[in-house]
């Protein structure tokens, strides 16, 4: 079985978007992830998404999503006004689906009804999936202050609303492994980002989105065996490459890194 490589918009925020396209075409990835909270940049600098389409569809580059709305589980007017939009314009790219993150500020782990709070924002976000015919993509995120950093979590609230036809995991490796989670449901899965963690000087809850780099030989994450374990469950989805480290993203040899990154986790987890 194999799987399909992305290339999500944090691996080099600080490019154009057509040096961008030019990236992930000299890497080899067939797909992209854009997001909505890179200054300057599509979707935030206004690109129509007629636009932003016809460039990728040129350039032979699929969607892998759109990430992400935020704090989805802490609903107001003004949350509803957001996901409408961001749901509408990841419709109109073709992106199959848009990224779901919890709120993870000091306080938001604090909440005795966090249950009732998870199952409350997709059950107000499910009609407008539903009409746009777009996935959202919940994503348990492992920091402190998370309100949902497991996927037990995540996978009980779309239970609760009857909500699998609107909504699958984004499994992010990283926060799977910084938040200590043993449980992994392979069958619930629709995307999936990997990051690589060389730093040995902290434990797992002590790391942090800057720490995340491209996937080598000596990641903590354990990044090949993870990858195998969802092609073995049957995975074929998109499997995306999502750092946040200023050194990778700055490195002006990313190219040529990151295509040694993904062609060392093709031949170590016999993927491609």
């Amino acid at each position: 079985m194999t799987v399909t490589f992305a290339l999500n918009r944090t691996c080099a925020p600080q490019l154009t978007l057509a040096e961008f396209i030019a990236l992930a075409q000299t890497v080899g990835v067939q797909a992209v992830e854009i997001r909505n909270d890179i200054e300057g940049r599509e979707f935030a600098d206004g690109m129509p998404a007629s636009e932003l389409r016809s460039r990728l569809d040129d350039a032979g580059l699929r969607l892998a999503s759109v990430n992400a709305l935020q704090r989805f589980n802490d609903w107001t007017p003004t949350r509803a006004e957001e996901a409408r939009r961001l749901i509408a314009y990841a419709a109109a790219l073709g992106a199959p689906g848009v990224v779901l993150c919890p709120a993870h500020q000091p306080g938001d782990d604090q909440h005795a009804d966090a249950h009732t709070r998870l199952c409350d924002g997709l059950a107000a976000l499910k009609p407008i999936f539903a009409d746009a015919g777009v996935i959202g993509y919940v994503e348990p995120l492992g920091m402190r202050h998370s309100s949902m950093n497991r996927q037990a979590q995540a996978v009980a609230a779309v239970d609760a609303i009857d909500g699998w036809a609107n909504f699958q995991i984004c499994y992010d490796t990283f926060q799977h492994f910084r938040a200590s989670d043993d449980a992994l449901f392979s069958d619930r899965i629709g995307l999936v980002h990997i990051s690589g963690i060389a730093r040995a000087d902290l434990a797992p809850p002590q790391l942090t989105e800057p720490d995340r780099g491209f996937v080598f030989l000596g990641d903590r994450v354990g990044n090949i065996a993870r990858l195998r374990a969802m092609v073995d469950a049957g995975y074929q989805g998109f499997v995306s490459m999502e750092p946040f480290s200023p050194e990778t993203q700055q490195d002006p040899k990313i190219a040529e890194r990151l295509r040694a990154s993904l062609d060392y986790v093709a031949s170590a987890g016999r993927l491609s």
